[in-house]
């Protein structure tokens, strides 16, 4: 049995959907605007997104748009734009938001291309940020100019954000605006940001929104033993230790969790499933026996993407001892990225990872970054005008059978800091990318790895669900 893989892609054909709108030029100036913010140099740790905010407000300038910058430092800036619609305040519907930020990850990885300069070839647009998040900033400065000139169609006041530092953890961008200008959101009741995309077939297309995602948790593993100069070649040195430590967290199984907003996801995801794979995600929701749920989860768990959705996950990444080639320091450790679920305990998850190394006074685990309490958690039911807009718009641009699938994001974004705040937020973004090389192979192509892309095609694509996902939603009536 093999599960249908979630980032398969299947090129579809457009219809035009509004013929009175200039559709086809509004999507090669969204691609004008990716390719000239390509060309800004954001990337952590030294993004500096003044330079792409006044790339933005220039073109705002042109249209005679009003805008706020807000700068934490010199070089960071995050610029806020209001479109205010026309209507009487009690005849207005709740305020929207678009929100995408304009720096990217640290350029990794060896690039065939200038990672800061736009590439346009065999219908791909190369760049840093062209899939994380410059896509997103260009089709919303886009959508902003449009509707700005078209202020009649705005049944609701619009909102657009674009912020800086999100790759980092939002301390120069949205924390800092929630923190130092709360005002900005009064009002704002619902967001688009990224974090989904088109997961389709030939036989069910699905748009995966992102409507949670997974908390955010550094716990650093440290083992202690002796140090000394490396000639003396003892047994007892701390990366053995770290090194044992870390094989027996690999072997660590963690559990296998559903919630009511899980259970729903996997009802949907059946129905573009194999008769084979219908019946194991059956098993997984109806499971006679305890032993039977947890054979379901570890079958449906071979898919990376579907693993997310029922499990926590432990990723070491950052491993720290000596710098000198003759010294044998009497500490190693590994930083533990973990993600967890929204249902998970942050605190018992810790403890149970300690509970590992309770025989073992030589292993220290602290934690180093954990999330925020009461972590934002899920709706089991969505019946809301944004999600109908989604839905409506998802229909329109790939077909009628086509449905909607709320996800967890296994990413975190800024979508938990507005949903903190009390702003329903939901993630959409292009047809998902999966590398073309082997799986044990360098993986490249996508978000945060060396040449990453996106189709033109796919890029047009998600202009056009937003742009029909605001027409849907500005068309509203009682």
């Amino acid at each position: 049995m093999k599960f249908l893989n979630l980032f398969f892609i299947f090129c579809f054909l457009l219809t035009p959907i509004f013929a009175q709108t200039p559709l086809s030029e509004l999507k090669e100036e969204a691609k004008q605007h990716l390719i000239d913010l390509i060309s800004f140099d954001t990337a952590q740790p030294n993004p500096q997104e003044i330079n792409a905010v006044r790339y933005i407000y220039t073109i705002l300038n042109k249209n005679k748009i009003d805008w706020e910058i807000y700068r934490p430092q010199k070089a960071r800036a995050n610029l806020v734009v209001k479109l205010k619609s026309s209507l009487p305040e009690k005849e207005k519907k709740p305020t929207l938001l678009l929100i995408s930020h304009l720096d990217t990850a640290a350029i990794q990885g060896d690039w065939s291309v200038t990672p800061v300069k736009a590439t346009v070839k065999d219908g791909r647009i190369y760049g840093l940020g062209s899939r994380d998040a410059k896509n997103y900033a260009a089709i919303n400065l886009t959508l902003l100019t449009y509707f700005a000139q078209h202020k009649e169609l705005l049944n609701r006041d619009l909102v657009f954000l674009f912020t800086a530092d999100e790759e980092a953890g939002s301390e120069m961008g949205l924390k800092y605006l929630l923190d130092k200008n709360p005002d900005i959101f009064k009002n704002i009741r619902f967001a688009l940001n990224e974090g989904g995309g088109i997961i389709a077939d030939q036989q069910q297309n699905l748009l995966f929104v992102e409507a949670a995602s997974k908390m955010y948790l550094d716990i650093l593993l440290t083992a202690n033993a002796g140090g000394g100069n490396s000639a003396q070649g003892s047994q007892d040195n701390a990366i053995y230790k770290l090194s044992q430590a870390l094989r027996k967290l690999q072997d660590y199984e963690l559990p296998y969790k559903l919630t009511p907003f899980t259970k729903k996801f996997f009802e949907d995801i059946s129905k573009i499933q194999d008769q084979d794979a219908q019946t194991t995600i059956n098993v997984l929701l109806n499971p006679s026996e305890e032993k039977y749920f947890k054979q379901a989860a570890a079958i449906i768990s071979e898919d990376s993407f579907l693993q997310t959705q029922i499990q926590d996950s432990i990723a070491p990444t950052i491993l720290t001892s000596s710098e000198e080639a003759n010294t044998v320091l009497p500490q190693a450790s590994a930083l533990l990225n973990c993600r967890l679920l929204p249902s998970t305990d942050p605190q018992e998850f810790f403890n149970k990872l300690t509970q590992l190394f309770e025989d073992d006074e030589d292993i220290i685990l602290t934690i180093k970054e954990q999330p925020i309490l009461p972590f934002p958690q899920p709706k089991d039911t969505f019946n809301d005008e944004l999600y109908f807009a989604l839905e409506k718009s998802a229909k329109e641009v790939y077909g009628e059978n086509t449905k909607i699938l709320m996800g967890i994001s296994p990413a975190s974004s800024e979508s938990e800091l507005l949903r903190r705040f009390g702003i329903l937020t939901y993630g959409i973004g292009p047809r998902f990318f999966i590398s073309q090389k082997p799986e044990k192979d360098e993986q490249r192509g996508g978000p945060h790895q060396a040449d990453e892309f996106i189709e033109e095609d796919s890029f047009k694509e998600q202009f056009e669900i937003t742009f029909l996902t605001l027409k849907n939603l500005l068309n509203e009536t009682e």
